[in-house]
């Protein structure tokens, strides 16, 4: 015996609709000038945990070091900082317009408290490298057992 399934051509079309809606809104999207800006530009970061320290890496290409800031405040590290528009190239003029212009802000909660006198921050080529050692009593310990 057949099973007989009823369809329903228009919330098929509905649904197809639906999709086409959201494809072109994305569109729109990715050739609207303040993309960047919308979207927000984040820069990729890896984070690292040794046993003394925590080491963030980010890639920050065209920025230069007097552009980058770097707030720390117990155990939160934030980085910011601004890729600023070429002043004498008009956007007219463009074909393609990919990098990503404007202000950055990436912020991290580490899980331990960090010694705030001892971080290091070092850039060089774009990547900028955070060494943020932990705090003393973030430190484990080894506890010797006395005889009793």
């Amino acid at each position: 015996m057949a099973n007989i399934v009823r369809r329903r051509p228009f919330s098929e079309l509905m649904g197809i609709r639906d999709e086409v809606d959201r494809f072109l809104n994305d569109t729109v999207r990715l050739f609207d000038d303040n993309v960047s800006e919308r979207m927000g530009w984040r820069p990729s970061v890896d984070m690292e945990e040794n046993k003394e320290s925590f080491i963030i890496t980010a890639e920050l290409p065209g920025i230069q070091k007097d552009d980058i800031k770097i707030t720390i405040v117990d155990n939160k590290v934030m980085i910011s900082g601004e890729i600023s528009e070429d002043k004498d190239i008009q956007e007219k003029n463009y074909y393609l317009k990919e990098r990503a212009r404007g202000k950055f802000s990436r912020g991290f909660t580490l899980p331990n408290s960090i010694d705030s006198s001892k971080v290091e921050a070092t850039y060089k080529e774009g990547v900028l490298i955070l060494t943020l050692p932990k705090a003393e009593e973030a430190m484990p310990r080894e506890i010797a057992i006395k005889d009793s």
